[in-house]
Order: C-alpha cells, then structure tokens, then sequence
C-alpha cells in the first residue's frame, strides 16, 4: 500500500508538471542546485528507501522499478526535485566519477548541507567510485542514503542490498570529497 501511494505521488508530479524534462542545449548558465532542490533530493533519496529498492549496477530506474546504483539514486532524486522548476540536470546520465569531475562544486565538510553529494571510494585508493546523499554530520559521523550491494559479514550473502540509510566516522579514507549539484538555469 505504502509503496502504490509513493508511485502515485511520483506519477503526479511528473503528470502535472509543465517541465517536460527535455534538455535545452542552447544557452544556459551553470549554477549549484539551490539548497531547496539539494533538500527535495534527499526527501526522494528517502522514498527510494521506503520502496525496498534493490542495488543494479547500471540502474537509473523510476522509483516504481526498484532496481537503481549508487549514480542511479543520484540522478533520479534531482530529476524528480528538478520537476516544475526552472533548473535542469547538466547531463541525464552519468557516474558518480563524472559528477566529481564535471557536474559538481567541491566543498568542505563544514559547508555541507542535506542533499549535498558525497564522493567515495575505497580506503586504498583516491578514485572517486561511488557517490551518496549527505543527510548530517553528528557526533563525529556522516550519515548518508545511497544504493549499494555489500556482504559485510563474509558469509557470501549480502547483508546490505538497495537504498539504505548509513553513517561512517567523518575521518573514514572512503570519504573522497563533498559536493553540491551543478544544474543548468
């Protein structure tokens, strides 16, 4: 039931919108997501949750398909935050690398607010891999909604699998950059 309301409200959105979600490449100026977008995001980033969304790598599904990455997630919540205003995505589709590179503005620790991007990767490395919506930094950790698959037990079954709701300690190496979202205006 709880799920078949959240499609429904989803569909609504899209169906009242007068945003037809078309990319207007001719002129635009680039800017952050303004903080009431980042904060629709995050609300989404939580429906996905609430759907017992499951991980795919390579998944950018609407929310009624249940199947979503980490990028995916992304993508989605600040396409459906996006809906009935005057802002766009940069790019449709893209890894959580390419919003590194290309479709963010880096910040502190201190500057994020909810819905700013989190870039991660492994504790070894200093690629950036994956990406997560930040929620709040408390008590010297950061929590966090994303999509991922993890067997974090070892016994060969993942423990963790779709949008879940996670915090690490704010020093853990996963923890590459913080960011918000570029959009176009």
């Amino acid at each position: 039931m709880k799920f078949r309301v959240l499609v429904i409200t989803v569909l609504s959105i899209f169906l009242i919108s007068c945003n037809n979600g078309s990319e207007d490449n001719t002129s635009f100026t680039e800017i952050d997501a303004p903080a009431e977008i980042s904060e629709r995001a995050y609300s989404f980033a939580q429906l996905y949750k609430q759907s017992d969304t499951e991980y795919h790598l390579g998944g950018q599904d609407p929310v009624r398909a249940i199947q979503i990455d980490c990028s995916g997630l992304i993508i989605m919540c600040y396409k459906y935050a996006l809906v009935d205003t005057k802002y766009q995505l940069l790019v449709s589709d893209m890894t959580a690398n390419y919003m590194y590179r290309n479709a963010s503005t880096h910040i502190t620790k201190s500057e994020l607010k909810k819905g700013n991007l989190i870039f991660m990767g492994e504790s070894d490395s200093s690629e950036v891999t994956y990406i997560a919506l930040f929620e709040k930094l408390e008590n010297g950790r950061i929590y966090f909604i994303d999509s991922t698959q993890k067997d974090t037990n070892g016994d060969g079954i993942n423990d963790i699998d779709g949008v879940t709701y996670r915090n690490y300690s704010e020093d853990d190496s996963r923890f590459k950059a913080f960011g918000r979202m570029r959009v176009k205006y």
